[in-house]
């Protein structure tokens, strides 16, 4: 190669690497002025999106197959020193935000006690909280903690309507021993297929691990401990990057997104349990991931989807949503 040739290079380069370079610089100005992790708690979102991120842990916790015994108990007081931050900075422009943090606690005390577990000091701490906020135990009735389900009933609701569809779907965390067959996987991947994309590119790819493959997986995401184990089957839902231009870096992970929640909702309506886990980790630890586990360089992690056959009965955290007339505008 010529160094006309390398120059002309270079030169048609120049234009995409200018426009990256421009675009990481911005993202990285609105990482430092928004990010959760900067400034948390002197912004009343942020402080509440992390809050319902540590309130959402001890639901986890409740709706574990076989929780250790009095777990949590740190983290539930840490959520209500934190809470007791939050009313007295935000308590009088958003405290009906407490409604759901305070009735997971409730749940959580009552919880323990029927484990017979003394958890005196929580609930000193809690009823303090409640007083100071404004609120007695008769206010808390925001949907929160763990219900029983069984899985006979979410099999029916997912076979109905797609309003059925949508409000049947839970994340479980359990299945039972049993791999989903090939056939079910094969089919879910079918219907998911009918994702639309940017262009109809359809650049997204999955990747599917069992057993101790699964456990590994799991094990490296490290978002799921406690219960790692008792997901069987994974399926990793990617991205191809080079399915994409300079002006749309991060058009793979829209795809993506699309397709994974689909497949999930694909899975579902075939009788399949199913959880979303987190690929929003750093880049080193995604790539990690993907030379263990021999997914190419050039994909890009959505999303882990855990999914496998449910037991008869499970406890299932009750997550509860917000109204859309908190997370819509109209214009």
């Amino acid at each position: 190669m010529t160094i006309k040739d390398i120059a002309e290079r270079i030169y048609l380069r120049l234009p995409m690497w200018f426009t990256l370079l421009v675009e990481v610089l911005q993202y990285w100005c609105r990482l430092c002025k928004y990010n959760a992790s900067f400034r948390t708690d002197n912004d009343l979102h942020k402080m509440q999106y992390t809050l319902l991120r540590e309130n959402h842990v001890i639901e986890k916790g409740m709706s574990m197959k076989n929780p250790r015994k009095g777990f949590g108990q740190a983290k539930v007081t840490n959520l209500i020193n934190r809470l007791q931050k939050y009313n007295k900075r935000y308590g009088k422009e958003d405290s009906r935000f407490l409604l759901y943090p305070l009735s997971t606690i409730k749940e959580y005390i009552r919880y323990q006690e029927n484990d017979g577990v003394d958890v005196s000091r929580i609930k000193e701490a809690f009823d303090s909280l409640c007083e100071q906020s404004g609120y007695n135990a008769d206010d808390l009735t925001v949907s929160s903690g763990i219900s029983l389900y069984h899985s006979a009933d979410i099999i029916k609701d997912a076979k109905g309507d797609f309003r059925s569809l949508l409000y049947s779907r839970h994340s479980v965390r359990y299945f039972k021993d049993e791999l989903p067959s090939k056939e079910v996987i094969d089919e879910a991947l079918t219907l998911a297929s009918r994702t639309p994309s940017a262009c109809n590119r359809q650049a997204w790819h999955t990747h599917v691990y069992f057993g101790k493959d699964a456990h590994d997986l799991l094990d490296m995401q490290g978002g799921c401990n406690g219960f790692a184990h008792d997901i069987n089957c994974c399926i990793v839902v990617t991205a191809d990057m080079k399915g994409f231009l300079n002006h749309e870096p991060f058009q793979c992970y829209i795809d993506g997104g699309l397709y994974a929640q689909n497949l999930m909702n694909s899975l579902h309506y075939l009788g399949l349990g199913t959880i979303p886990l987190s690929c929003g980790f750093l880049t080193y630890k995604l790539l990690r991931i993907q030379k263990r586990f021999g997914i190419p360089e050039n994909e890009a992690m959505v999303a882990i989807l855990g999914t496998g056959y449910m037991y008869d009965e499970m406890n299932i955290a009750q997550s509860t949503r917000k109204p859309f007339t908190i997370t819509n505008t109209y214009h």
